[in-house]
């Protein structure tokens, strides 16, 4: 078999395992119908199904007099980067079905993320054998996870079937409460469909620009521009490495100062488009356990790292010249979002580290195939360290495989979300008594007071909102509950009857004051029409 075939066969395993891991987390019953969704991805999932039918079903798209607004926070520009949720709904608003909509999105971004690794170490090393042994390094991770899992299932005759039915992450900090984090596993790419999209775009512009492509060069203000709607993140990260490109490559730099062209249409959509909170806050040590110290700073990251901390550095100093190019990026990028919260909420600075070990996994690669090469320890300690780079990572793998899915009946097959689709105008806004997977936001429509989490980390004032969603179901009088609608600019009130704790309706007033426009004949929820109730 000559070595473009073999080359092709491993670009074809790279795009069936995307192809698995997308669709085994999000698939469709065409019967019932309902989405498929697997528990893992489940939380997240409330949020992106919201945005993609926002426009898919909805009527988010901009316009002179109309910005994009969030489904799950409407009355203010989104704090959201939106752009693959608007792509995934135009597919579908095209007449593809949402899970393959979602599913060909995510599993591209996910195969071109493994086709650069791959590229990479081979422009870098001119070794397919670091470049696999990065792409695996990438799909496995390298932490200590698994000392967790043998803690719960000690080492035994029946550890291989301990592994493969497992079906819960041995860690997941810092919701468990231990030291290593959940963001290191493919549960992040199966979760956050986007990041592994942008993550491919931003590979793809350094990949080129460390050829020394001036074409490329031209038109990277154009794909940094992108990302201010993609991932901002991302957007951060590639602008890094562009820069250090002007630094070090003198050929690069007039093309890349024309090509800011290109990044000003960006810049001016997203002015239009996005409200962004101001959120840079000086917070040391990213998720480390307090007190914070140099020794419980060493210790998580060596934890969530493992033996990546030691040979990352080590394959740097073995490289060749011009693979150490990327040194200073990679330290910046380690050592800013470790001062620095750069959102709302710290946990998502782990993007900036998910991106680190892209290129720390080609680091690491070439030092284990540079350890392999000395002569007999090197074939018993490379293996080894194989073993303990890639352990945790295989048994956090099983829990994706073994995961259960949970079903949510689609409009048709929901009499509420089938009400809003049919009776409601596409930008109406839906006072909702409960918050995952509102029936009004599976129909496109907008809740006025999304899932909290999802709200706050966003960087939406929730309070206010909360307490504004709280006067209007407690409100005592008719006149003030619609004053108060009118106000807050809904057009819809549901009322389940089991609505979320925080919220205590006036069920006497709503009974007997308001006239339903619909009831949900299968829970008793209501659906109270402003407009007809309000005059």
């Amino acid at each position: 078999m000559n070595r473009r075939a073999i080359y092709y066969i491993i670009l074809f395993c790279f795009l069936a395992f995307s192809l698995w891991l997308m669709f085994g987390t999000f698939s469709y019953d065409p019967a019932v119908p309902a989405m498929l969704i697997s528990d893992k991805v489940w939380s997240d999932f409330g949020s992106h199904i919201p945005l993609i039918r926002s426009f898919s079903y909805g009527s988010n798209w901009p316009g002179l007099e109309k910005v994009i607004e969030h489904p799950l926070y409407p009355g203010e520009p989104i704090r959201y980067h939106p752009l693959f949720y608007i792509l995934v709904g135009f597919l579908e608003k095209s007449g593809l079905r949402i899970d393959w909509s979602l599913n060909l999105l995510s599993s591209l971004g996910l195969f071109l993320v493994l086709y650069f690794i791959f590229r990479f170490g081979k422009i870098m090393y001119e070794r397919v054998g670091v470049s696999l042994l990065a792409v695996i390094f990438f799909l496995f991770n390298g932490s200590f996870s698994f000392l967790n899992f043998f803690k719960n299932h000690p080492f035994s005759l029946n550890t291989l079937k301990d592994i493969t039915v497992n079906t819960r992450f041995p860690v997941f900090g810092p919701w468990d409460g231990g030291p290593i984090v959940a963001f290191w596993n493919l549960n992040i790419y199966t979760n956050q469909r986007h990041l592994a999209f942008s993550f491919a775009i931003g590979l793809w512009l350094i990949y080129y620009l460390y050829r020394g492509s001036r074409r490329m060069a031209f038109f990277a203000g154009f794909v940094i521009g992108s990302f201010l709607l993609l991932n901002h993140a991302v957007f951060a990260v590639t602008l890094l490495f562009v820069a250090w490109f002007f630094i070090t490559r003198p050929d690069l730099r007039v093309p890349l100062i024309f090509s800011g062209f290109g990044f000003l249409p960006w810049l001016a959509l997203f002015r239009y488009t996005i409200l962004v909170a101001p959120s840079l806050r000086y917070v040391p040590g990213f998720l480390t356990p307090a007190p914070l110290t140099a020794v419980s700073f060493i210790r998580f990251w060596f934890l969530n790292f493992g033996l990546h901390t030691i040979l990352v550095p080590l394959g740097i100093i073995l490289s060749p010249r011009p693979a150490r190019i990327f040194v200073i990026p990679l330290l910046v990028l380690f050592i800013v979002p470790n001062l620095f919260q750069l959102s709302p909420d710290m946990i998502n600075n782990h993007k900036f580290f998910n991106f680190f070990l892209i290129f720390g996994s080609l680091y690491s690669a070439y030092a284990v195939f540079s350890v392999f090469r000395v002569k007999y320890l090197g074939k018993v300690v490379a293996p080894l360290l194989i073993i303990f780079l890639t352990l945790g990572g295989i048994i956090d793998f099983f829990p994706v495989k073994n995961d259960d899915e949970l079903v949510l009946n689609d409009v048709s097959a929901s009499p509420v979300a089938d009400y809003f689709f049919k009776h409601t105008p596409k930008d109406a806004v839906v006072l909702n008594s409960f918050w995952f997977y509102h029936p009004a936001s599976l129909a496109g429509r907008y809740i006025y007071n999304g899932y909290s989490y999802f709200t706050w980390s966003y960087g939406y004032d929730q309070d206010t909102r909360e307490k504004s969603a709280i006067r209007i179901y407690e409100a005592a009088s008719k006149p003030e509950a619609c004053y108060l609608m009118h106000e807050a600019g809904i057009s819809y009130v549901e009322l389940s009857r089991s609505p979320e704790g925080f919220l205590d309706p006036n069920f006497g007033l709503w009974d007997n004051d308001f006239t339903p426009a619909f009831t949900d004949p299968q829970t008793g929820g209501r659906v109270f029409s402003v407009g007809d109730n309000c005059v």
